[in-house]
């Protein structure tokens, strides 16, 4: 009986907090009413959830609208965990560095909830057109340089079972064979990299590498992204490099190797 309820409450715990992931940068506002419709949950619970998010500060509504968004306790939280653990910080840095080294926008993504999500963006500050990353956005495992990049650090079945579901195509040139996705997969694996061009967003070429955590695990990728239009041979020689040097920096951040 009280394991019952323990797994009860964490249940319960578990889908309040999830409510929190359902806020975006598109759409950092929304009533009970579409909450519920997103969630696909009774209106009833959500209201109950959202209650109690609200009064731990996770949630805050707006007495004009009654829309809700996220709540002063995540920057209050953030701030803790940057002051305590600063990872993120950590992260960040070899992101800006990476910016400054290779001339582009870089990003760090994480695995979260099955999703590789975004979890630093560093945009570039001397070039007049630059890749813009949403940081809302998952990152498809098969049309995204980082999702290569985190399918060629796992072992064959594991690429497989990812793959095994529905492939969209994000633009003309979105590989949804799977063969070919596992040629790719392997060919990452053995360069170190991968190199995605025109697949998730026309014009934008990504190059990643995967980064790991504890026990050496695959965690997430770090990529840089830049527009076709700048890149050559050349530039896929250096920012490769300079991807796979940043992606050693913070799987030692993340504690990989120890």
């Amino acid at each position: 009986f009280l394991q019952s309820r323990e797994a009860c409450l964490v249940s319960t715990v578990d889908k309040a907090l999830s409510l929190l992931d359902l806020f975006s940068e598109s759409r950092p506002n929304m009533k009970l009413s579409e909450i519920a419709r997103v969630s696909g949950w009774d209106k009833s619970n959500v209201q109950r959830y959202a209650k109690d998010l609200t009064r731990r500060g996770l949630l805050e509504q707006d007495p004009r609208d009654k829309t809700y968004f996220l709540g002063h306790a995540i920057t209050r939280l953030a701030k803790m965990r940057d002051v305590t653990h600063p990872i993120a910080s950590e992260v960040m840095r070899v992101l800006e560095d990476l910016v400054e080294a290779a001339g582009e926008t870089a990003h760090a993504s994480t695995l979260t909830d099955g999703k590789l999500m975004n979890s630093g963006i560093a945009e570039t500050k001397i070039r007049g057109t630059r890749v813009y990353i949403d940081p809302s956005e998952a990152l498809p495992f098969h049309a995204s340089a980082s999702g290569l990049a985190y399918l060629s650090a796992l072992p064959d079945v594991e690429v497989k079972k990812i793959l095994a579901g529905k492939l969209t195509k994000f633009t003309t040139d979105t590989t949804v064979d799977r063969q070919i996705l596992f040629q790719l997969v392997s060919h990452a694996r053995e360069r170190g990299f991968s190199c995605v061009r025109g697949s998730f967003e026309s014009d934008v070429v990504g190059v990643a590498a995967p980064v790991r955590g504890f026990a050496g695990a695959v965690t997430g990728a770090v990529s840089v992204a830049t527009p076709v239009a700048r890149f050559t041979d050349q530039s896929e020689e250096m920012i490769s490099s300079k991807v796979i040097q940043a992606a050693g920096k913070i799987s030692k951040i993340l504690g990989a190797g120890e």
